[in-house]
């Protein structure tokens, strides 16, 4: 409620709702039941947002920090960065706050609401920052090109 900063009640709001719609279904695919494509990207996105909400026992994480991860996690960033990376990720992130411009990161502590700006370039430093963590595109195989060889009797 108010007693978080603004700037966190615009982003935790959507994060609780994926999130518990997560645990639902997490807990419906224990009895074994397919799941369409949908389906599956809901539970890998909560699975990311379970695994960055880990925080190590007094490693107490800024508030910038927070905001920017958390921002990152709403907007499905991580959902392609491979399970094994998540970490890693996450302090690459942590390293790029100081890429956002220091009016944006002041609204953090100031208990103002992020502006949609605010919330693009926020986004913009995390897609770069995260991009070297995306997996490579598969390429598309190309038919094959079948060229008559002429044979000679």
């Amino acid at each position: 409620g108010k007693a978080q900063l603004a700037a966190y009640r615009g982003v935790a709001g959507d994060l609780k709702l994926a999130y518990s719609q997560f645990e639902e279904l997490e807990a419906f695919t224990r009895f074994g039941a397919r799941l369409d494509e949908n389906t599956r990207k809901v539970i890998e996105h909560g699975r990311r947002i379970r695994e960055i909400l880990k925080q190590p026992e007094f490693s107490p994480v800024p508030v910038p920090d927070q905001i920017f991860i958390l921002l990152a996690l709403d907007a499905k960033l991580f959902d392609n960065v491979p399970p094994d990376q998540m970490t890693e990720a996450e302090h690459s992130l942590r390293k790029a706050v100081k890429d956002i411009p220091a009016e944006v990161r002041e609204r953090f502590d100031a208990d103002a609401e992020l502006s949609d700006k605010d919330r693009e370039t926020i986004l913009e430093i995390a897609r770069r920052t995260l991009k070297s963590f995306q997996p490579e595109p598969k390429p598309e195989s190309e038919p094959e090109v079948k060229t008559e060889s002429k044979s000679k009797p």
